[in-house]
């Protein structure tokens, strides 16, 4: 609950009333159609009428060219959202977008704007508490376009473990495998922080690069991205990563970790989960199923069978300064598994 004790708000259409809800005042029931969103209430159980403010705007520029009445766009207004017991899927799923503010969310088919979020809260009960005659809730049909057919939200939330990596470069190296992430089974959205703080899991970080905390930020530091490099600035921006300006040398705003040596068949997000397995972007994005898919993707690839070549060749990484001896079945992994990393964090 926030301190003020602000639950939700609304703003009606061709009005300038935005009333802040009490936790005992309920919205009056007043018409069914979605262009008018419930009446305000005139008073309070505790003799209190809700307080009148002009609408805020946000003005995202990340929300440029988003349709709201997409469940697959309202999720993507979520890339800045830190409240982790509240999950973005849910949240979006239920007919909100991140307003920008705080932790305020907004349906684009009422008006209705809700915030002070508490562990526990299922969103789409409280989008009926505030705004029971939303269309949207009422299951008309209002234009909502859901994710799949039945509109159900990805809920797991599975802490994962990684290692902390400090330092200009660190080099991965031949048959090396990234930090599997705990699978135990564990929802995020109802952990307690003790025991988000118990899986390593600190829901109040704020992101290392916060200068790129939005997806328009970080498309613009492509702008000298190399025509003649495969990998596309957008979907590269959408998993998180930003330009460094270097080569191909990317970093995820929020966690610092870094990427470079693009291949042209790689996914950014699969890579990013890859490597960053605790990052908070790709939890909140994607959610700890689609970590542990990626990993088990890994631990679950065929050896590579030996290649008859010459015994012995030099395997080396443009960040190493040591050679090492390998195998020919050795060099051929190396060719599709190692991966330098560029963490632009400093210690």
């Amino acid at each position: 609950m926030a301190p003020d004790g602000t639950k939700a708000s609304m703003s009606a259409p061709n009005t300038v009333n935005n009333i802040l809800k009490t936790e005992d005042t309920r919205p009056k029931p007043t018409t069914d159609t979605v262009d008018s969103p419930p009446a305000a209430a005139t008073s309070s159980s505790h003799g209190m009428g809700p307080t009148p403010q002009q609408p805020q705007s946000s003005n995202n520029k990340n929300w440029l060219g988003l349709d709201m009445k997409r469940e697959s766009d309202r999720r993507r207004t979520y890339e800045s959202w830190t409240v982790l017991f509240m999950d973005p899927h849910r949240l979006s799923a239920a007919g909100f977008y991140f307003t920008g503010r705080s932790d305020v969310v907004r349906c684009p088919f009422c008006g209705v704007e809700v915030g002070g979020w508490e562990e526990g809260d299922d969103p789409f009960r409280d989008h009926q508490r505030w705004s029971p005659s939303c269309g949207f809730v009422r299951g008309m049909a209002v234009g909502n376009i859901p994710i799949n057919p039945h509109g159900q939200p990805e809920t797991s939330f599975e802490p994962n473990r990684s290692r902390d990596v400090c330092g200009p470069f660190l080099e991965i190296r031949p048959n090396a495998i990234p930090e599997r992430g705990m699978s135990n089974g564990v929802h995020l959205p109802h952990m307690s922080p003790e025991e988000l703080r118990k899986h390593g899991i600190n829901q109040s970080r704020a992101p290392d690069h916060p200068a790129y905390n939005t997806y328009e930020a970080r498309l613009h530091s492509y702008d000298s991205w190399p025509k003649s490099l495969k990998q596309k600035p957008d979907k590269l921006s959408e998993a998180g990563f930003y330009y460094t300006g270097k080569g191909d040398q990317t970093v995820c705003f929020h966690c610092g970790g870094g990427l470079k040596d693009w291949e042209e068949n790689d996914d950014p997000w699969v890579e990013h989960a890859l490597w960053f397995p605790k990052c908070l972007h790709v939890v909140l994005i994607k959610g700890t199923k689609f970590i542990d898919d990626v990993h088990l993707s890994k631990a679950s690839k065929p050896p590579v069978k030996d290649i008859p070549e010459p015994a012995s060749t030099c395997a080396s990484s443009s960040s190493a300064a040591s050679t090492s001896t390998a195998s020919p079945s050795t060099e051929q992994e190396s060719k599709s598994e190692v991966k330098v990393l560029d963490d632009a964090r400093i210690c």
